[in-house]
Order: structure tokens, then C-alpha cells, then sequence
């Protein structure tokens, strides 16, 4: 399973050296989707709620191992406990979750009594899932629907993420801080310009 850390920008030079460090209460990261607006989905959060200053934020992507468990996986305010142990279960519980939305999904266009029976949620999403086997892959291509799922989970790691572990690291927006930086200097005419004769 992939994952992206969000760090302040200042923070991924020494990141790409020595790797994320995990906090006293664990290493925090997001299931990586491929769904550009909802893997930035915690950006958005820093920099909308005020929780913290305004920053700019590159993401770290890794995958996880077993080594990297215990873990937890939920709503940010849900349950932190470090109690997931095997790797299995924790993509278990990702592809659980998308299940479970499915079938809550379907319960919302039948009856009243359906939808208050959460306990059903799981039996419909199978049901459907064995009359159609593509509904899961195609729920997962839905940004709104992963969205809606997804929007404020967590993964919480016991461990630190070896700098050799990063595979990429992504910006916040569609283009990282020197080529902004970079734009800046020449200007956006001459940026173009530049862009349009490299690609020839």
C-alpha cells in the first residue's frame, strides 16, 4: 500500500536525507488514492482550519511494509489505537471501508429501515459487488464518492520511514516551489516561451 506524509516544504531536503521521522504519538500519512484533490485532501485542511500557520506542503510518498506496524487507520478523531498488526489486514481495512460506503450507498436509495441498519451496509455492497465485480474499481475511479470515504482518514505508523524507503515527492499544487520560483524570475511570457521551445 502506498502512502504520502505531508511535510512544510523547508522539511524535504532534510526528509530525503534522513527520512521521515515519526512523533511521540507515531508516523502520520495518507492512504495514497491517485485522486490528486483527495491525497491532498490534509493540505487543504492545514491551510483552511487554522489549526496551524499557512504553509507550503510537499508530499513524501512510501510504501508501507510490515515493519512499519502496529498501525491504526480511521477517522482523525475516531480511534488512535496502534492495534492493526499485520499488513493484510490494514489493506483489508481500506478495501472494508469502500465496501461498507458502497453498501451504504445502496441502502440510501431503499428504505428508511435500511438506511438507520448500518449492519446491512456490508450484505448490499457484496450483493452487488457479485452481480457486478467491476462496482469496487469503479467506486475507487470516483473522486466524489472516495472523497465522501475518505475525505478525513488517517494512517498512524509506529515507526520512521528510511530516506531510501521515498519513491517521489509530489507538490502541494500542480508544480513545485523552484519552478514557481524559477517563473518568478524570467516571467510568465519567457516561462512559456522556455516551456514551448524544450519540447521541441
Amino acid at each position: 500500500m502506498l502512502a504520502v506524509h505531508w511535510t512544510p516544504v523547508n522539511n524535504t531536503k532534510s526528509i530525503l536525507k534522513n527520512g521521515i521521522r515519526k512523533s511521540k504519538t507515531g508516523l502520520y500519512c495518507f492512504p495514497l488514492t491517485g485522486i490528486k484533490q483527495l491525497d491532498k485532501w490534509w493540505v487543504n485542511f492545514f491551510n483552511q482550519s487554522r489549526v496551524r500557520a499557512r504553509k507550503k506542503y510537499n508530499g513524501i510518498v512510501f510504501r508501507i511494509t510490515q515493519e512499519d506496524l502496529p498501525a491504526s487507520f480511521g477517522h482523525w478523531v475516531g480511534d488512535r489505537n496502534l492495534n492493526i498488526t499485520d499488513l493484510k489486514i490494514l489493506e483489508h481495512e481500506y478495501r472494508e471501508t469502500v465496501l461498507w460506503r458502497i453498501g451504504e450507498q445502496i441502502a440510501a436509495d431503499r428504505s428508511l429501515e435500511d438506511w438507520r441498519d448500518g449492519d446491512k451496509f456490508m450484505p448490499f455492497a457484496k450483493a452487488a459487488l457479485k452481480n457486478n465485480p467491476g462496482l469496487l474499481h469503479e467506486h475507487m475511479r470516483s473522486a466524489g464518492f472516495m472523497a465522501f470515504t475518505f475525505e478525513d482518514y488517517e494512517i498512524i505508523l509506529s515507526n520512521s520511514i528510511a530516506a531510501d524507503r521515498i519513491i517521489k515527492v509530489i507538490p502541494q499544487g500542480n508544480e513545485f516551489g523552484r519552478v514557481i520560483k524559477q517563473r518568478k524570475k524570467i516571467g510568465p511570457v519567457k516561462h512559456r516561451k522556455a516551456f514551448y521551445q524544450s519540447e521541441d
